[in-house]
C-alpha cells in the first residue's frame, strides 16, 4: 500500500501542476483565451467597512479563545503569563519578538540570535515601530496587531474580488477564508495577516494601475516573506497577456513588477550586511533544519514514510505535520487545476509558483499555514461554488467543523507549526 501511494500520489501532484500550468500559459498567449471581462465594480464604503470588522471581529473571538485556552493550560498564572507561555514557547513567534526586540546579528543578544536571519524583517520591523508609538509589551504587541492587519486584508481581498465578480462572490470568498482549517494563523503573532495584506494590496494596486503605490506593496512583500518575491511573475503574467492583446506596457508598470525582487534584493543586502554573504541564510537551514528548496513530489513522498514510521507511537505527528501536508498539496493542486477556466491566469500562475517553492522544502512541516496565505485559494473555491448553494453550505459546513478541530489541536499542544 505505501509503495503504491508513493509512485500514485506524487504522480497525481505533479500532473495536476502540468494541467494548471499549461492553461496558464495558453491563457496568457493566446488573446481568445483571455480572461472574460470584469463583470462587477468598486465595491460601496459600507461594504468595505463591514469586511474590514468582520476580519477584525473574526481575529478578537479567536483571541478570546487564544485567552480561555492559554489559562486553561496554564493554570495558577496572569493572563499575560499564560499566553507568552501558550504562544511564545515551541513555535516562530518567539524569534520575531526577539528581533524585534534587538535585532538581527552575530552575537548574544538572546539565543540564536546569529540564526534568525533566516525570519525575514518587515513583521519584526513592524513591532518594533508599533513599540516605540505606543510602548506595552512585545509578545501583547505581536497579538495585538494581528486584528487591525487581518481586517486590512479581508477589506482588500473583498475590494479585489467584488471589482472582478461582483459582491456576493466577494462575500463568499471572505467567508471561505475564515472558514479555512489554518485559518487560526491568522491571529496568532506570525506573518499570515501582514503577508496575506501585502500581497492582496499589491495585486488590487495592480489591478487599479497604481503603479506608486504597487511598487512599494511590492517591495514590502519581498521583505515579508520569500514567495512575496514571486510576485513578479504575476506582474509579469499580467504584462504578457496585455501585451498579447496590442498593449505596450508602460515604464512604471514594468518598475512596479520588479518592486517584488527589489524586496527580496534588500534581504539578501542584509545577510551581506550582518554576515558578508548574501546567501547566509540559506546556509543555516540546511546546518541546522536540514531545509533547502526541494520538490514538491518528494514532499509527499517522505511525508508517506514519515506518515507509516510514526503512525505507531507518535500519532499526533504522523496527523498534525504528514497528512496535513499529504491533504494540503493535493487539494490545493486539486483546486487550482479544476479552476483553471475560470481563474485569472497572472493568479493561478502565482498560486502554482507559490506551492511549487513552499510545498517544496525539503522538511515541510507547515503546508497549512502557507496555504492559507495564498489569496487565490478562496477565490477559487468561491468561483468553483458559484450558483450553488447547497454544495456551498456543505463545503463551508465541512471547513468550520474541520478548522473547529484544527484549532483545539493547535491550542492543546499537537505539532502544528
Amino acid at each position: 500500500m505505501l509503495t503504491a501511494a508513493k509512485l500514485v500520489l506524487p504522480a497525481l501532484v505533479a500532473a495536476l501542476f502540468v494541467w494548471g500550468a499549461a492553461w496558464c500559459v495558453m491563457r496568457t498567449l493566446r488573446p481568445q483565451m483571455a480572461d472574460t471581462a470584469a463583470v462587477g465594480g468598486e465595491p460601496p464604503r459600507s461594504s468595505k467597512a463591514m469586511a474590514a470588522l468582520a476580519g477584525l471581529l473574526f481575529v478578537c473571538v479567536l483571541q478570546l479563545v487564544f485567552c480561555h485556552a492559554a489559562q486553561a493550560n496554564n493554570p495558577g498564572v496572569g493572563l499575560a503569563q499564560a499566553m507568552e507561555w501558550q504562544f511564545y514557547g515551541n513555535t516562530d513567534a518567539r524569534h520575531y519578538i526577539d528581533l524585534a526586540q534587538y535585532g538581527y546579528g552575530t552575537g548574544g543578544a538572546f539565543a540564536e540570535q546569529e540564526l534568525m536571519i533566516v525570519f525575514f524583517p518587515l513583521f519584526p520591523a513592524l513591532l518594533r515601530v508599533v513599540h516605540l508609538l505606543v510602548g506595552g509589551s512585545y509578545p501583547l504587541l505581536g497579538l495585538a496587531v494581528q486584528g487591525p492587519l487581518f481586517a486590512g486584508a479581508a477589506v482588500s481581498l473583498y475590494t479585489l474580488v467584488s471589482r472582478r465578480w461582483g459582491e456576493r462572490q466577494a462575500v463568499l470568498t471572505l467567508a471561505l477564508l475564515m472558514a479555512s482549517p489554518a485559518a487560526v494563523f491568522f491571529a496568532v503573532p506570525m506573518t499570515e495577516s501582514l503577508f496575506l495584506l501585502v500581497t492582496v494590496r499589491y495585486v488590487l494596486a495592480w489591478d487599479r494601475r497604481q503603479w506608486g503605490r504597487c511598487a512599494v506593496l511590492g517591495v514590502l512583500a519581498g521583505l515579508c516573506r520569500a514567495p512575496g518575491g514571486l510576485l513578479l511573475g504575476l506582474a509579469a503574467l499580467e504584462l504578457a497577456a496585455a501585451w498579447r492583446r496590442g498593449k505596450r506596457p508602460v515604464l512604471a508598470s514594468i518598475l512596479a513588477m520588479l518592486a517584488p525582487a527589489a524586496g527580496l534584493g534588500l534581504y539578501f543586502g542584509l545577510n551581506q550586511a550582518v554576515y558578508g554573504r548574501w546567501n547566509q541564510y540559506s546556509v543555516y537551514q540546511w546546518e541546522h533544519w536540514g531545509q533547502k528548496l526541494g520538490l514538491f513530489t518528494n514532499t509527499v513522498r517522505y511525508h508517506l514514510d514519515y506518515l507509516a514510521a510514526w503512525w505507531g507511537d507518535n500519532r499526533k505527528a504522523a496527523v498534525g505535520i504528514c497528512l496535513a501536508a499529504i491533504l494540503c498539496i493535493l487539494l490545493a493542486l486539486g483546486l487550482l487545476a479544476a479552476s483553471v477556466r475560470r481563474l485569472p491566469a497572472a493568479w493561478l500562475g502565482f498560486g502554482l509558483a507559490y506551492l511549487a517553492v513552499t510545498m517544496g522544502a525539503t522538511w515541510l512541516l507547515s503546508a497549512p499555514r502557507y496555504a492559507v496565505g495564498l489569496f487565490c485559494l478562496p477565490v477559487a473555491l468561491a468561483l468553483l461554488l458559484q450558483d450553488r448553494p447547497r454544495l456551498t453550505c456543505g463545503v463551508l459546513a465541512v471547513q468550520v467543523m474541520v478548522s473547529v478541530v484544527y484549532t483545539w489541536q493547535y491550542l492543546h499542544g499537537w505539532p502544528i507549526y
